[in-house]
């Protein structure tokens, strides 16, 4: 089994996001999860959510050392989808019987993987991930970014791609 896994999150599977993803997967062997396909539901202060798909789709995520978080740029944030996985996270900080669980994303290396049509990577973006690492004790290890104002062009980000790759290797 592989030890790294993509949590993917676009509208389209292979738009400008999933073939940036494409690109990379050419070098990296990882499992793909498509967060669409998932029924997690908004974070909940009472947690009556507590029996949707986040539960068993978090414990298959931590059975991985390293994470890639792969979204578009979305108004300066992640998708819709992202940004609720994200925040279902605090269900591991809020819960008793689920801190061991959180305790488990600490040391774990993560990456982000996003398009956008910007030359560089909203700096409200990454920070989101950035901060959300640094408070659960993950790894930040880098990122890919690519500028699809006139769509995705792989030869275009070949030295990114490898760049990107070395950073997983």
């Amino acid at each position: 089994m592989t030890n790294t896994v993509v949590l993917f999150s676009s509208s389209r599977r292979n738009g400008n996001t999933g073939k940036l993803l494409n690109s990379v997967l050419g070098a990296v062997d990882a499992d793909i999860i498509d967060l669409s396909i998932f029924n997690i539901s908004e974070y909940d202060y009472e947690h009556k959510n507590i029996n949707d798909d986040f539960l068993p789709l978090i414990k298959k995520v931590l059975t991985y050392d390293r994470i890639i978080f792969a979204s578009p740029v979305y108004w300066y944030s992640v998708t819709p989808t992202m940004k609720i996985f994200l925040d279902r996270i605090s269900d591991l900080l809020d819960l008793p019987d689920l801190l061991d669980l959180g305790r488990g994303l600490k040391g774990k290396r993560t990456y982000v993987l996003s398009t956008s049509i910007s030359h560089e990577i909203s700096g409200s973006f990454i920070n989101c991930f950035k901060d959300t690492f640094n408070y659960l004790g993950m790894k930040y290890c880098g990122y890919v970014h690519a500028n699809c104002s006139d769509d995705y062009i792989e030869e275009e980000y070949e030295d990114d791609i490898h760049h990107f790759v070395n950073l997983i290797h």
